[in-house]
């Protein structure tokens, strides 16, 4: 089983916006290491990190006239801060600006700027020529760029403005600057966006309230179900190996907003899944308060690192890193090939009674429910068995199975 492990800032406004390959996560002020679990403050010169890559180059903010605290979009690239600017028609008094991504190779860096008050398009800027490129369109009142790839390419938003109000689309910008629209079709709520595209063209966000991933090679769209008792849904990002995670939203008490953490591979099955109940499922139990995890809002490279911060209030929220530990290693051109499980547990979903196939010698299996509670324990001999779960009310457990030859976790339902 793998060696997933979970860590805990739990401190005041230390949520995290991005983790690397080397599981270091940036939050607004700080670099943290997962690995010795090392916190480093940001450079003096930057006022804010938003975006990191392998090489550890970094998209964020600087001043630009600190007396007056005006800052301006900035990147750190080979260990040395640098000032992206302004559109030469911005007043950087009036105007306003948000940072969003560095790409892997560290030439560029996008994020949305306005002329104005109310004027917002993208901006793309080159680290290697200093240009600074401006993206607006006639045929939209706004867009916004989320994430850069390598050779340019832009995932994001354009706003239509349709007669009922504000639209945003899901839109990728191609290297030559021309907007296109993701989806089957003009979405009917107002907020749509592609929020991360890996290395294989694969593109995650929301359309209409709903994750998705849409593939660039073959044109195909892919939509999921928004979880039971959520409003809406969204994929934050997604790995080079097909790992997508984001997270589902609810209002709570007193039109508080309320999120959950999601996980996506076809490992884990057809529809996303919360990211908890994995880790539980993996034999890490993190306590999560209320069993919500808030918000993962970026997945490394690899698939291995998770990044985000706990349900609350993102300006107050402690930050958290999950290592996944070769957990799901798939290329993203299909499932991983796996060895055969020292147990299969069938029918899944389950009613009145689990038939249990067993390929090694194991002695003991036990349910877990949600919460990480044992529920049922069953003592084992021979290669199968049945057992009653019929007193088990309906849900989601987690079978564990251990003996001599090792241990085996699989999710089970019970209907």
């Amino acid at each position: 089983m793998a060696q997933v492990d979970y860590y805990l800032a739990n401190s005041f406004g230390s949520r995290f916006n991005d983790v690397n390959d080397n599981g270091v996560a940036v939050s607004g002020g700080a670099y943290f290491d997962f690995a010795t679990e090392t916190w480093t403050l940001m450079e003096e010169e930057a006022t804010e990190m938003v975006s990191i890559n392998n090489n550890g180059d970094v998209a964020g903010s600087m001043f630009l006239d600190e007396p007056n605290f005006i800052l301006q979009p900035a990147y750190k690239r080979n260990g040395t801060w640098e000032p992206i600017g302004w559109f030469p028609a911005s007043n950087p008094a009036e105007s306003s600006f948000s940072t969003y991504s560095i790409s892997p190779n560290g030439v560029w860096v996008t994020g949305q700027m306005s002329i104005g008050c109310c004027d917002f398009g993208t901006f793309k800027y080159n680290t290697d020529t200093e240009e600074l490129t401006e993206i607006f369109s006639p045929d939209y009142v706004a867009v916004a760029g989320y994430v850069i790839t390598n050779d340019g390419t832009i995932g994001g938003w354009a706003d239509d403005e349709p007669a009922s109000g504000t639209r945003r689309i899901p839109v990728y910008i191609t290297p030559e600057l021309e907007i296109i629209e993701v989806g089957p079709s003009l979405p009917q709520f107002s907020t749509n966006a592609v929020n991360d595209i890996n290395a294989s063209s694969l593109m995650v966000g929301d359309f209409d309230n709903a994750p998705f991933i849409y593939d660039l090679n073959t044109d195909e769209f892919t939509g999921f179900d928004i979880p039971a008792d959520y409003l809406t849904a969204t994929f934050t990002s997604v790995s080079n190996t097909g790992v997508a995670v984001g997270y589902a939203q609810k209002f709570g008490d007193f039109g508080s907003l309320l999120r959950d953490a999601l996980i996506y591979h076809p490992d884990l099955g057809d529809e996303p899944r919360f990211l908890w109940e994995v880790l539980l499922e993996n034999g890490l139990d993190i306590e999560a308060p209320n069993d919500r995890m808030g918000t993962a809002i970026a997945i490394s490279p690899n698939g291995e690192y998770i990044a985000g911060w706990d349900d609350q209030a993102p300006f107050a929220a402690n930050g958290w890193v999950v290592f996944l530990d070769e957990l799901l290693i798939s290329t993203g051109v299909g499932p991983t090939p796996k060895e055969e499980p020292l147990v299969n547990a069938f029918p899944n979903p389950a009613k009145d009674h689990l038939t249990l196939n067993i390929t090694e010698g194991i002695e003991l299996v036990t349910l877990f429910d949600t919460h990480g509670r044992m529920v049922a324990k069953y003592p084992m001999a021979g290669l199968s068995g049945v057992i009653d779960v019929s007193a088990l009310g309906q849900g989601i457990y987690t079978l564990h199975a251990t003996g001599r030859q090792g241990s085996h976790v699989q999710r089970v339902v019970k209907r």
